[in-house]
C-alpha cells in the first residue's frame, strides 16, 4: 500500500466512521471491562437491555446520521458501524418476500443475549412480524416474511 492510498484510508475511515461516532456518543471502552459488565448481568436483564436500549440507539443513529429512522436507515446505520468496527459485521439478504438480518460480533455469548433483543425488537417494530432468531455465541441472525405494501 502506498503513502497516498494509507492516507485516504484513514481519512475516509475517519469521516465515515470515527467523526460520525463521536458525534453521537460513542465511546471507548476496553473489551475486557465491557465482557465483564456483561457477565454480571442475569439473561433477562440483558434481553431488555436489548429490546429497550439497543433498539433504541439504532433508531437515534439513524435519525441523526440520515435524519430518518426507517428501517432501511436503521440497516444502513448498522452496516456502516460494521465496515469500520472490526469486532462487529452485519449481513442483510433479501430474497422473494423473506429477510434475514446477520450480526456477527466479538464480545462473547452474553452480548448475544442483548443483540438477539435488539434483532427481534427491530423486526416486530419495523416489519409487524415475530422473527425466527437464532443465536449462538458471536452470530445472532433473524429471518421474517417480509408483508408486500398495501
Amino acid at each position: 500500500m502506498n503513502v497516498n492510498a494509507l492516507a485516504n484510508s484513514i481519512l475516509s475511515e475517519y469521516f465515515d466512521w470515527t467523526k460520525k461516532a463521536r458525534e453521537f456518543g460513542f465511546l471507548a471502552l476496553h473489551k475486557p471491562i465491557l465482557i465483564s459488565l456483561i457477565e454480571q448481568l442475569d439473561d433477562k436483564t440483558l434481553d431488555r437491555i436489548g429490546r429497550e436500549v439497543m433498539f433504541a440507539s439504532w433508531r437515534e443513529m439513524a435519525e441523526f446520521w440520515f435524519q430518518d429512522s426507517s428501517p432501511d436507515n436503521i440497516l444502513n446505520a448498522l452496516t456502516m458501524r460494521a465496515k469500520f468496527d472490526p469486532k462487529i459485521s452485519t449481513r442483510i439478504t433479501q430474497g422473494e418476500g423473506t429477510c434475514a438480518i446477520v450480526l456477527r460480533h466479538d464480545y462473547g455469548p452474553k452480548w448475544s443475549i442483548v443483540v438477539a433483543g435488539a434483532l427481534r425488537e427491530f423486526v416486530r417494530q419495523s416489519f409487524h412480524v415475530e422473527p425466527r432468531i437464532s443465536q449462538g455465541e458471536s452470530v445472532i441472525t433473524a429471518r421474517f416474511k417480509v408483508n408486500p405494501q398495501k
